[in-house]
């Protein structure tokens, strides 16, 4: 048979399918692998991706932040006298849904505690103790706080709530300072001024 008869009939082997495959195969994995491996990540770099993890923690907790300011009001006015009896029978039920913004019945409580990751850089695991304490801040210290709230809108005269807010405001002001302490911490690795957390420093609840 002629040679030029056998080349049709018989591929060379590195044209033959099977190798084709294997070699597509190996491909995809060794840049799978490459793409995994650690890489150096520059000081701009970092400072982007902690300021994205802090801009989604601060969207997350946004609602949770207005119910807070909204149970404070509440609360001042009541003691101070100056809540319409039209507001105060509206008011335990604000309470209640403003208690709601901050646990995981909200959506964007469920999202701060389930879809954020700060990156494992040296600013990043101090984001992410932030970001714990963050967690602490809304699901703890604030629930606790509006629902203190609404059994002094119940109870006006027990002197239980009035206790316990004074409490619930020590924990807010400690972990609000402890988070902007790790937000500091975070700028100074990264060489720049990080975004703040939006943890607000709140109005004083009168007679605690």
């Amino acid at each position: 048979m002629p040679a030029s008869s056998l080349m049709t009939v018989k591929a060379v082997w590195y044209r033959r399918p099977w190798f084709l495959i294997s070699l597509v195969v190996l491909v995809a994995i060794a840049v799978s692998v490459v793409s995994d491996l650690p890489h150096a990540v520059s000081k701009s770099e970092d400072a982007a991706q902690q300021n994205g993890t802090i801009t989604l923690i601060n969207n997350d907790i946004a609602p949770c932040t207005y119910a807070l300011h909204e149970s404070f009001l509440i609360y001042n006015r009541l003691r101070s006298g100056t809540l319409s009896a039209e507001n105060l029978k509206q008011a335990p039920n604000l309470l209640l849904q403003d208690q709601t913004s901050c646990t995981l019945a909200s959506g964007p409580i469920y999202d701060l505690t389930n879809n954020i990751q700060p990156i494992d850089t040296a600013a990043g695991k101090k984001i992410d103790a932030m970001y714990s304490v963050v967690i602490t801040w809304t699901t703890n210290d604030a629930k606790d706080a509006i629902y203190d709230i609404y059994m002094a809108v119940q109870q006006p005269t027990n002197q239980k709530w009035v206790h316990d807010l004074t409490i619930r405001q020590r924990y807010l002001a400690q972990d609000r300072a402890r988070i902007n302490q790790l937000v500091s911490e975070a700028s100074h690795l990264v060489g720049v001024t990080l975004t703040s957390v939006n943890v607000p420093r709140l109005t004083a609840l009168l007679g605690t």
